[in-house]
């Protein structure tokens, strides 16, 4: 049997996976939504995900939705909490773009911080969306984009890190809890 969840290798949820499982086989994505919009492709397996989901490419596709619209199709087999990796907000003082590239799940604590500092006008950034917070630092990077909120023990991994220019603007520890489902 397979438990499907978010990767690459080094996600929230790819941690969580590693922390339920018994005999599954684990399988990493590139975004949620190439699992739950197609659960078909999974039946009998196992899907992992915080009941923070919320998806940047579809509207309408978040946790409390997929779960009571998809009754008929899923079994919840286990729930239980754990704490993410702490998260920092990271402002780049030499930024190109002036984005806050973020996971959707984080958009609000994004908006909350960018109030808190006045940058909530024409001033501030865009706030724009990749599939994980893996995948928003690597473009946070590469793009020199403003903002962004990510896993600082993945940040902290990479040379850029002793990088003046980045800043840690805030720590973040939030606790999650985790839904597995069989895909019936």
């Amino acid at each position: 049997m397979k438990l499907h969840t978010l990767g690459p290798k080094g996600t929230d949820s790819e941690r969580a996976a590693q922390h339920y499982l018994t005999d599954e086989t684990l399988v990493l994505h590139s975004s949620f939504e190439e699992i739950l919009l197609n659960l078909e492709i999974y039946k009998g397996d196992k899907i992992i995900l915080p009941v923070a989901f919320k998806s940047n490419q579809e509207p309408n596709l978040n946790w409390s939705d997929f779960n009571y619209l998809n009754w008929e199709n899923l079994d919840i087999e286990a729930t239980f909490s754990m704490p993410l990796m702490t998260m920092s907000v990271i402002e780049n003082i030499d930024f190109k773009r002036n984005v806050a590239l973020v996971h959707a799940a984080t958009e609000g604590l994004m908006k909350r911080y960018l109030t808190s500092v006045n940058l909530d006008n024409a001033w501030g950034p865009s706030i724009m969306f990749a599939p994980s917070k893996i995948v928003a630092l690597q473009s946070f990077i590469k793009e020199q984009n403003r903002f962004t909120i990510v896993s600082e023990e993945q940040f902290k991994k990479l040379p850029e890190s002793s990088d003046e220019k980045y800043q840690i603007r805030q720590q973040l520890k939030p606790q999650m809890v985790w839904i597995v489902y069989r895909v019936l």
